[in-house]
């Protein structure tokens, strides 16, 4: 209780300091769109069917995209803006007081006529914080929730936008919360798509499995999201003997020992690509393979954007949010595999009995048959893609 007594009074210092950050920087010229997205690399994914339009608003204005460092280098590639400055969230963070107002400075310097925030969960010291250092003319953003911000703390950072787009308040697919903002901002509809990702990087030889094969993607960014070593060592080996394809183990960096694991794990051969690619090679890694089976994370939303069939292994924090996608959406789409519990939507603050070090039980029940199981139904959905759900309820 003292710790988040504290946080809560070093917040309110750093922001009350911003303001006077901010005010020794004399106001610049105003020009230009700034879109800013700071969220992580799976939202950034689902937001670009959205993020395309902004090209047909604004066909005349500069677009310059504030993007999280983690995805930045992919953003770059795109068309649809003419500059990305890559930021590093944790550099906006309380600890790193100097970086950040580093940074405010050169946000207010841009010199924004218009700054869009579309992200529906914003976060007071991110991606409002830097809404209001633009200083921009017109600052748009989404009426959000409380997600990640406090209802205070939301009330204060309302006054930085000059127009707040309405949201629904019900449960909602972001793939259809991005359509809705950009539906708002144009006041036309938007009819939401899939992400459709262009061929980014041209894979060394290294990087290129001779034979066809599946893709294994274990990690998680919380380990009580992430199915166990020896259900994804089992259903890994199960799908080799079923197709004979090879299977190749992909992640991060520090999730290579985390592969390994589950290759030393399994009954057949594997590679473990884990930390030899940047995001875009990774992309096309996956758009080579015959399918994809991970946890709810960024690949399996990469997997739906280059047209690979996929499989999530699906829990219940933010069912409905990000997994599954909508059917009425057409595409070749992830298929969520999910164990029903009446404590689902719980923001993943779990309150079901279970050991800490293990996945959280919504996760944990979730059986290799049923991941088998999904796996065939997500190679079929490949083929007729309207007509087979995207989520097996097992359990």
């Amino acid at each position: 209780m003292i710790k988040r007594v504290l946080e809560v009074i070093i917040t309110w210092v750093i922001l009350k300091v911003d303001v006077l950050v901010l005010k020794s920087i004399p106001r610049v010229g105003q020009a230009g769109i700034a879109l800013i997205r700071l969220d992580a690399i799976g939202d950034f994914i689902i937001w670009l069917d959205s993020a395309k339009e902004y090209r047909h608003l604004y066909p005349n204005q500069k677009i310059t995209l504030i993007a999280n460092s983690a995805w930045a280098d992919m953003a770059i590639q795109l068309p649809y803006w003419d500059e990305v400055w890559p930021i590093s969230t944790r550099h906006l963070d309380v600890r790193h007081p100097l970086k950040r107002w580093q940074l405010l400075r050169r946000f207010r310097r841009g010199g924004f006529y218009t700054a869009i925030q579309p992200t529906f969960s914003r976060s007071v010291l991110h991606g409002d914080s830097v809404m209001r250092a633009t200083g921009a003319t017109y600052r748009i953003g989404s009426a959000g929730d409380l997600a990640i911000a406090t209802a205070a703390g939301q009330k204060m950072s309302n006054r930085w936008y000059t127009q707040l787009l309405p949201a629904n308040p019900s449960p909602m697919m972001e793939l259809l919360r991005n359509a809705e903002f950009v539906s708002h901002l144009a006041g036309v509809p938007h009819q939401a798509a899939l992400a459709q990702l262009p061929h980014l990087a041209k894979l060394p030889i290294a990087l290129q499995p001779t034979a066809p094969y599946f893709i294994v993607f274990p990690g998680a960014s919380w380990s009580g999201r992430q199915w166990s070593v020896a259900q994804f060592a089992g259903a890994l080996s199960a799908l080799q003997r079923r197709y004979g394809w090879k299977p190749v183990l992909c992640g991060a960096r520090n999730e290579a020992a985390l592969c390994q694991t589950i290759a030393n794990a399994a009954t057949v051969n594997c590679i473990n690509l884990a930390g030899q690619t940047n995001l875009s090679e990774l992309a096309e890694v996956i758009r080579g393979a015959q399918l994809l089976i991970g946890n709810e994370t960024s690949a399996v939303h990469i997997a739906a954007a280059v047209g690979t069939p996929a499989v999530c292994i699906l829990g219940g924090g933010h069912y409905g949010r990000f997994m599954p996608y909508p059917d009425t959406v057409p595409g070749i789409k992830p298929v969520a595999v999910a164990v029903p519990m009446p404590c689902y939507r719980c923001n993943w603050l779990c309150n079901q009995p279970h050991d800490p070090s293990d996945p959280v039980p919504c996760v944990s029940k979730i059986s290799v048959a049923s991941v088998l199981a999904a796996a065939q139904q997500a190679l079929d959905a490949a083929q007729a893609p309207y007509a087979i759900p995207t989520v097996s309820h097992t359990g």
